[in-house]
């Protein structure tokens, strides 16, 4: 049969969606580039900071004298107590440095898999990065526990050598400062991981990283 001339000819192109309809479109969330280079900033100063901290115990006898100053006047050539008392701090916490650089390289070998996951775009990115802040939020728990257990009756020590020669209360004020700016440097390494844990959490990122190519 032929067509009729008045019908209009049959198209072979696949049916087109009407004008008015607004096409959905999942929009990259700027926290995932954002963390991604965070991730990786934070990484790169936590390696420096261990390989500057194993340097400096590589070196604690150079490194007492420079932290301590001879009495005015004092023609000793001997080591000063001020020089035997951090020498003794130093070897005291040897064991919880070693402890915390080895927890700061495991955190930054994850931060840059989890950084460059994320710049990429790629699921396993998101998926690191919850592992490291429940990885760095475990590991702050065990700092705080050998911190109570080994760090704070080392600096009671530390103080009351240093500061004997300077009044009965002088050792116990500073005392308590260091230990308060030991759990406040702890309280505000937690901070990052548990925002960390909150954004890569959230629907739009998951969502957005979900439909990317693995």
């Amino acid at each position: 049969m032929q067509q009729s001339p008045y019908d209009a000819p049959q198209s072979t192109m696949m049916p087109q969606p009407p004008p008015d309809l607004v096409m959905e479109r999942i929009i990259e969330p700027p926290s995932i580039k954002v963390f991604g280079i965070f991730h990786l900033i934070i990484a790169g100063l936590g390696i420096i900071g261990t390989i500057a901290g194993l340097v400096m115990m590589q070196f604690t006898d150079q490194f007492s004298k420079l932290m301590t100053i001879a009495p005015p006047g004092s023609t000793a050539t001997g080591s000063s107590p001020q020089e035997l008392a951090m020498r003794q701090y130093m070897n005291d916490t040897r064991t919880y440095s070693y402890i915390t650089y080895v927890f700061a390289i495991v955190l930054a070998v994850m931060l840059i898999i989890a950084g460059i996951g994320l710049l990429k775009r790629r699921e396993s990115g998101r998926v690191m990065s919850i592992r490291y802040a429940w990885t760095s939020i475990g590991m702050k728990v065990i700092t705080l526990l050998i911190m109570l257990t080994f760090m704070i009756p080392a600096t009671t020590r530390y103080n009351e050598a240093m500061f004997s020669g300077m009044g009965s209360g002088m050792g116990s004020t500073m005392n308590i400062v260091t230990q308060a700016t030991q759990f406040l440097s702890l309280l505000v390494t937690c901070i990052y991981p548990i925002v960390v844990l909150i954004m890569m959490r959230k629907e739009k990122v998951k969502t957005f990283l979900a439909g990317q190519a693995r």
